[in-house]
C-alpha cells in the first residue's frame, strides 16, 4: 500500500513536470523555428483589390514539388504574399530534448532520493524492512499509465486507434516530444503506419523514469549527495 501511495504521489509530480515540459516544448519550438529554423515552405496570403484584409489562401511545402496553385490565384487577380513556414533543426531538437529529459529527471530524482534517504533512517531504527527495489517499483507503477496507453494504441492500431497519431501520445508525454518528433521525422504519424522498431524505441524511452527512480532511491538510501561529490574532494 505504501508503494502504491508513493507511486501516486510521484505520478502527480510527473503531471506537474509534464505541464512544465509542455510549456518548454512550445517555447523551444517558437525559438528554434524563428531564430534558428530552416524554411520548409510558406503560407500564401492574398487579397483582391476590393477586399480590405488579406487571408491565408493555402499552405505550400517545398517537399510537395512545384506550387501549382500560385498561378491560379494570380490569374484571378489576387495580390499574393508568401509567409515563411519554418521548422526547427535537428541540433536544436536534440538540445530541446536534453532540456526536457533533465527537467523530468530532476523531478523524479529529487523525490526518490528523499524517499531512499528517509527509508535508510527508518530501516536503521528498525521501523521498516529494507527494500532496495522500492525505487524501481514506484517508478514502474508511476509509468504504467503511459505504458498502458502505448500498448493500447499499438494493439488497436488497426481498429479503434487507427486514426490516433504519435502527436496524441506526445501530448500526454511531453518530456518525449522532441525525441518522438526526431524518431518519426514528423509532428504526428499514425500508429497504424508506425514501424514496430520505432514502437520499441518509444517504449524504451518510457523506461527512463523507472531507471532514474531506481538509481535515485539507491543513492538516497546510501545517503550519497551527488552535488557534494562533484564539488568537494576529500
Amino acid at each position: 500500500m505504501e508503494i502504491l501511495k508513493k507511486s501516486l504521489k510521484l505520478y502527480g509530480q510527473l503531471i506537474l513536470a509534464g505541464i512544465m515540459c509542455f510549456i518548454l516544448v512550445i517555447t523551444f519550438n517558437m525559438l528554434g523555428a524563428n531564430l534558428f529554423g530552416k524554411q520548409i515552405g510558406y503560407s500564401m496570403q492574398g487579397q483582391l483589390e476590393n477586399e480590405e484584409n488579406a487571408t491565408i489562401l493555402y499552405d505550400y511545402m517545398y517537399e510537395d514539388g512545384k506550387d501549382t496553385k500560385k498561378q491560379e490565384y494570380i490569374d484571378k487577380g489576387y495580390e499574393l504574399t508568401e509567409i515563411p513556414i519554418k521548422a526547427t533543426t535537428v541540433a536544436w531538437d536534440v538540445i530541446a530534448q536534453i532540456c526536457l529529459t533533465l527537467m523530468m529527471g530532476i523531478f523524479v530524482y529529487n523525490s526518490l532520493w528523499k524517499e531512499g534517504y528517509a527509508d535508510h533512517n527508518a530501516v536503521h531504527l528498525g521501523r521498516k524492512a529494507e527494500d532496495k527495489l522500492k525505487g524501481l517499483k514506484i517508478g514502474v507503477i508511476a509509468s504504467l499509465p503511459s505504458i498502458i496507453m502505448l500498448a493500447a494504441f499499438v494493439i488497436g492500431r488497426n481498429t479503434f486507434a487507427k486514426t490516433i497519431s504519435t502527436a496524441t501520445f506526445s501530448l500526454f508525454n511531453p518530456h518525449l516530444h522532441r525525441a518522438i518528433y526526431l524518431l518519426t521525422n514528423s509532428n504526428g504519424v499514425l500508429f497504424s503506419n508506425l514501424e514496430m522498431w520505432k514502437v520499441i524505441v518509444i517504449f524504451a524511452m518510457l523506461l527512463f523514469i523507472p531507471l532514474v527512480a531506481t538509481v535515485a532511491y539507491i543513492i538516497g538510501y546510501k545517503s550519497i549527495v551527488v552535488s557534494e561529490k562533484l564539488i568537494y574532494k576529500k
